[in-house]
């Protein structure tokens, strides 16, 4: 089976969320004998250059879709791509071979699958819809943060059509949570499925674990694992905004990844009590150096207040089997280990800071043989083959 992955963003070195997951769905259809192939349209500038994918377009050209492109990059890009021929044909020519499936990662651009298949006789080319999130409830929550509540209202509309067209579109529709898929099915001609977030078993290295120590000094740290995405730093700021007061001077936040630039950035980072003395910015760290950061962490942290799909940090979070305190939020979809020994599941900001003062007060865990196994569903090898599976069948005519 020939599969093709249409993105916004490059997969070949992954870094926030999204990369991380397409990332190792392509790896999943490859491990299952599938020829692969992955081409997109950039939105944002900060991307490296891969093969497959163009640039960001220039502003002028999004605003033919929408006055104020902010925060609309992904939506505006997907109009283009099937509206505007030359960018049509350019994304076209990307692709190498026909291929049997089209895995379409959130959906913006799949529209452009949707008339690239009909091209080729529709038929012949079957399309899957990678749900990350209930997207308008999400770009809603993000633009009122930014903008304000009528832009936020108007964008929301737009996204909702567009994810709306998507599942209706597909023969086959990959949700992320059990909740998002309840939503999804009303609107969905083809299969929903789960095919949730997941975590891979990488090992630790002596030079990761080095590395991890020159960030944090060797001091005990509770560790924040996220992109730069507006969420991410909102949710910080839920949960910290009053204060770092439950570590004590020698405990250390330490956040790994690009939320901890926007954190620093942020004007509440300077007027939270003690957050400027115990936050450490690891930034973007290398993968081995990522090992290191979960194998010394003493207790991992989940501070999401907002968003949809399920949190692929919060796998992360429950395989590296430290302590983990989390918001409900962050549980979504991942409910069942709810109870799991060493995970607290806190529903404010009061308890969650304490539940971090009494995890950091602790001895270090250590999960036993039995309840890591018990953990190992949470492996992106058991999380997606239900979608690998049933793609294949779809390709095949077994519908």
């Amino acid at each position: 089976m020939r599969v093709l992955t249409l993105s916004t963003y490059p997969i070949a070195a992954p870094r926030h969320g999204g990369q991380q997951r397409l990332h190792h769905i392509v790896r999943a259809f490859k491990a299952a004998g599938h020829q692969t192939q992955s081409i997109g349209i950039f939105g944002s500038q900060s991307y490296p250059a891969e093969e497959g994918f163009l640039s960001l377009p220039p502003v002028d050209q999004l605003t033919r879709y929408i006055k104020n492109p902010v925060l609309m990059e992904d939506w505006a890009i997907g109009q283009m791509a099937v509206d505007d021929a030359k960018v049509f044909s350019e994304l076209c020519d990307h692709i190498d071979v026909v291929p049997d499936v089209i895995h379409v990662e959130q959906p913006w651009l799949f529209a452009f699958a949707q008339r690239y298949a009909r091209q080729c006789g529709r038929d012949k080319v079957k399309l899957i819809y990678g749900s990350a999130n209930i997207e308008h409830e999400l770009k809603r929550s993000i633009v009122e943060q930014i903008i304000g509540t009528k832009a936020a209202k108007s964008c929301a509309e737009l996204v909702l059509k567009c994810e709306c067209s998507a599942a209706r579109g597909a023969d086959l529709v990959a949700a992320t949570s059990s909740r998002d898929a309840q939503w999804l099915r009303p609107y969905s001609n083809g299969d929903v499925l789960v095919a949730a977030n997941g975590v891979a078993e990488r090992p630790s290295t002596i030079a990761g674990i080095e590395a991890a120590n020159a960030i944090t000094s060797h001091r005990k740290f509770a560790l924040y694992c996220a992109s730069s995405h507006p969420p991410n730093i909102a949710g910080f700021f839920d949960l910290f905004g009053r204060g770092i007061g439950f570590l004590s001077p020698i405990e250390r936040i330490v956040v790994a990844g690009g939320a901890g630039l926007s954190i620093r950035s942020d004007s509440r980072f300077k007027t939270t009590p003690g957050l400027a003395a115990h936050f450490i910015d690891a930034g973007e760290v290398s993968e081995e150096c990522l090992q290191g950061l979960l194998e010394t962490s003493h207790v991992m942290v989940l501070p999401l207040t907002q968003g949809g799909g399920t949190n692929l940090k919060t796998a992360e979070a429950l395989w590296a089997g430290h302590w983990v305190v989390a918001t409900q939020t962050a549980m979504r979809g991942f409910e069942d280990y709810s109870a799991e020994r060493g995970l607290d599941v806190c529903s404010d900001a009061s308890s969650f800071r304490e539940a971090i003062r009494v995890a950091m007060q602790s001895a270090p865990l250590r999960l036993s043989s039995a309840e890591k196994m018990a953990r190992r569903p949470l492996l992106w090898e058991y999380t997606l083959k239900p979608m690998v599976s049933r793609a294949g069948a779809i390709a095949k005519g077994i519908l």
